[in-house]
């Protein structure tokens, strides 16, 4: 799932913070379990930690309040929207409390107590957590209570514990990018060559790129066809008022096997696999059998990996040794129908201003996966032919 922090929300808790800083995700409970011991091994002796509320000082497991005059609890939002409060503490004293069985708890009595134990998704893919709220103990309410603050609800699908750093946010720019970052929905059918500038050649497969899935907008169904079969040329400009036709300019009235897709590969964010809209779930499934009826091979890229999992945002080589990515690998898997060696899992060059040995690995190794994949679809298709013209 995508972080639950959004950019405005970020902007407002750096001034209740009143410091330049940005913020680490360090616990989501749909990523690494709702699970009071995963919670302290992620979050205790790191200070500055937020969740409902700020701590400056550190979570520990010691079963004893935590002292920290810094901290405040906080709303962002009311009922779905923006209603930004914060509560400053009252008794610095009992700050929080550590304890190896709680989540993270505030306050003495408590203010906020989230859960205790282990909690497992429901049919719903809800967390009902076992904890609750006694607000107005050991901070100060501003004439809120229980109700108004967290609308009596500990029901939840997901649950976010940030590290503050220091500094500022970094702002990207594109500027000497290895890998350009594409903001906006792709608009045309593109074709790209790969050229080996040490022969001066281009090497012998191409790129294609096409729109992508949304849920306000559907690919129409022949258009994929099109594609596929190779009678859309290259930068053909996508017009939902007009789909392509084969009295379109530009239509390949007999493409050859050169011009055909010979294997299909997703995109997919990993951090929100498992919240892909039931309409683009079904768009996927449409071209899977338009893809079945050709025989294609289907990969997914699977990306975002540094968002799935912080080791591998610090260390991308700690990829195949995460459990956070086998997870999501084996999640993507299981929705698209395929064996978990065609979920490739990659990172994306986004803030990087040189290429990275480990990034690039992990790309390489699924573009050589997708080319293995297309051998063996023109392999077979070549036979084919060879078959009927005996």
């Amino acid at each position: 799932m995508p972080d639950l922090l959004k950019k405005a929300y970020k902007d407002q808790l750096v001034t209740w913070i009143g410091k330049p800083c940005h913020f680490r995700l360090l616990y989501k409970i749909s990523r690494d379990g709702c699970s009071a011991q995963t919670f302290h091994q992620k979050c205790d002796n790191t200070n500055n930690t937020i969740f409902g509320g700020y701590l400056s000082q550190s979570w520990n497991s010691n079963g004893a309040y935590i002292n920290d005059y810094s901290a405040f609890l906080f709303r962002l939002q009311y009922n779905g929207s923006s209603s930004p409060l914060t509560f400053p503490v009252s008794q610095p004293g009992y700050a929080g409390y550590g304890n190896g069985t709680y989540g993270p708890t505030f306050g003495s009595g408590h203010d906020i107590q989230t859960f205790n134990g282990t909690i497992y998704k429901s049919a719903g893919n809800y967390f009902h957590l076992n904890g609750y709220f006694s607000l107005g103990n050991s901070y100060n309410l501003n004439g809120q209570n229980n109700s108004t603050i967290a609308n009596g609800n500990v029901q939840v699908t997901d649950l976010e514990v940030y590290g503050v750093m220091d500094g500022a946010e970094q702002q990207q720019t594109n500027v000497d990018k290895p890998w350009r970052e594409q903001t906006e929905w792709t608009e045309e059918y593109r074709q790209y060559k790969i050229k080996d500038r040490s022969l001066g050649k281009f090497l012998n497969f191409r790129l294609c790129d096409s729109r992508g899935f949304e849920e306000d907008f559907s690919l129409d169904s022949q258009e994929i066809s099109f594609i596929l079969d190779g009678n859309i040329p290259d930068r053909y400009q996508f017009n939902p008022m007009v789909p392509f036709t084969p009295d379109t300019p530009g239509y390949i009235k007999n493409p050859d096997l050169e011009s055909k897709i010979h294997c299909v590969a997703f995109v997919i964010d990993g951090s929100t696999a498992d919240v892909i809209p039931e309409k683009i779930l079904k768009q996927i499934k449409d071209l899977q059998i338009r893809m079945n009826q050709r025989g294609l091979p289907l990969i997914v890229l699977l990306t975002k990996l540094d968002k799935i999992c912080p080791d591998v945002n610090d260390d991308v080589t700690n990829t195949f040794t995460s459990s956070a990515v086998c997870d999501a690998v084996e999640k993507v898997a299981d929705i698209m129908g395929l064996p978990r060696a065609h979920v490739l899992p990659v990172k994306n060059y986004e803030s990087e201003t040189k290429l990275k040995t480990g990034v690039n690995i992990l790309l390489m190794e699924a573009v050589e996966r997708c080319l293995d994949f297309a051998d063996d679809f023109m392999d077979d298709q070549l036979y084919t032919l060879a078959s009927e013209e005996k």
